[in-house]
């Protein structure tokens, strides 16, 4: 003797009617919803190159990707490129330590100073005494004190140990 089952309802307890059957039509369930019932068959299309239609498709996707190329190129990377060679070096990019020297009273930060033996942090006391002993200094003192501040670190050092003598003196 067979079992008849009936869908019942987990919530009332009563019979469950379908009103149409459902076909789950996801993947790997194998139900085609093609209205016909059969599965389309897919057409095999070989790739040759002898053929005219591939030389064709060949060129027509060599056109786009010369035009791809022409697009990516700008005035402005090829002025870059062309100048790329006159940065070899940092080292003839010179920045002018006391222009460091005023932006740091400026900003009232501490920054670093780049010497030609290394870098240095220099803080708003140090910088601030150098910017005002600069700016009293006739022309002869300011170019020697800003070799001094350009130099290497010892120079540095040495200027700022003269300039603050130079303050105490003059209090």
């Amino acid at each position: 003797m067979t079992a008849k089952w009936k869908e019942v309802s987990a919530y009332t307890g009563q019979d469950i009617e379908e009103d149409a059957p459902t076909n789950f039509g996801g993947q790997g369930s194998g139900v085609d919803m093609n209205p016909t019932g059969m599965k389309k068959k897919k057409k095999k299309s070989l790739i040759d190159a002898r053929t005219k239609a591939y030389k064709a498709h060949k060129a027509k996707l060599e056109t786009a990707r010369v035009k791809r190329e022409q697009a990516r190129k700008s005035k402005f990377i090829e002025k870059v490129q062309e100048n790329f060679g006159e940065f070899e070096r940092e080292t003839f990019l010179v920045e002018d330590n006391v222009d460091v020297l005023k932006n740091i009273v400026k900003t009232k930060g501490a920054k670093t100073l780049k010497f030609s033996d290394g870098k240095m942090k220099v803080d708003l006391f140090t910088a601030g005494a150098l910017v005002t002993v600069m700016d009293k200094v006739n022309a002869d003192n300011r170019t020697k004190l800003t070799k001094m501040v350009n130099g290497k670190k010892a120079q540095f050092q040495a200027a700022a140990n003269a300039t603050f003598k130079m303050l105490n003196k003059a209090r």
